[in-house]
């Protein structure tokens, strides 16, 4: 399955693996272990059974606590660990942009270490089965995405392809779901076209970012606590002949 695929097996709004794209070494990535999709909503029938049937064994959700509480108990089955890693670490509410290119750079800049703590936690699940989310699975979950594949070594080109299918996925029926289940008050500083838009330039700028200062999404990883065994461990498990 390629990730560009709008091929959606689950309730879930902007679902689909992370990987089914080559390398460029000739490698490819699976797309049968880490998955991404946006929260569930009440809207949607429940979501549990299906991620479980795709193998699915945890969940990180990378919300804050006031856009878990819009949620409560979505991930209720005895086959699914669901985890709380915060990207911002529930300081959303508190940060100002006037733009999503800002919160990106604020994204990189300050939450370096959550980041980390959720790739590592990718790495350790992965041969398990991972779904990663925030609300509308592009702006942290993109990000996050974006650093797995990048460092499994996708070409550039098609992870930006990638994080931008985001907007493609999220159109009017997202929008319904999202406005008549979460409390505006729990999406702060969104508008409509920021809880949709995934422009590939927000992620180059994020990943100039990175480059200036860490030269490279590894680098960045490991500089905020990212070590050599969960690289190994998320290659071996993710990376695949191209022939297979």
């Amino acid at each position: 399955m390629m990730s560009g695929q709008l091929i959606t097996p689950t309730p879930l709004h902007n679902f689909r693996p992370v990987g089914g794209l080559p390398t460029a070494d000739g490698g490819v990535v699976r797309a049968d272990l880490v998955w991404r999709s946006a929260a569930p909503l009440s809207q949607r029938q429940p979501a549990s059974e299906a991620v479980v049937g795709l193998g699915v064994a945890t969940i990180l959700d990378l919300r804050d606590a006031r856009e878990r509480a819009s949620t409560p108990g979505a991930w209720q089955h005895p086959s699914l660990s669901a985890r709380a890693m915060p990207v911002f670490e529930d300081r959303l509410h508190e940060i100002r942009f006037a733009d999503l290119a800002e919160l990106y750079a604020v994204m990189i800049d300050d939450s370096g270490a959550a980041l980390a703590r959720a790739f590592s936690a990718i790495a350790a699940g992965a041969e398990r089965g991972v779904l990663i989310h925030c609300t509308a699975g592009k702006d942290r979950t993109g990000v996050l995405s974006a650093l797995v594949l990048d460092v499994l070594g996708v070409e550039r080109t098609l992870v930006l392809d990638d994080f931008a299918q985001s907007q493609q996925r999220l159109g009017a029926e997202y929008l319904a779901d999202l406005f008549a289940d979460v409390d505006a008050e729990n999406l702060p500083g969104m508008a409509a076209h920021r809880a949709t838009a995934s422009p590939p330039e927000l992620l180059q700028g994020a990943f100039d970012r990175i480059e200036r200062t860490w030269g490279g999404s590894a680098e960045y990883l490991g500089a905020h606590g990212v070590d050599d065994d969960a690289l190994t461990q998320l290659r071996k498990a993710m990376l695949v002949p191209a022939s297979r």
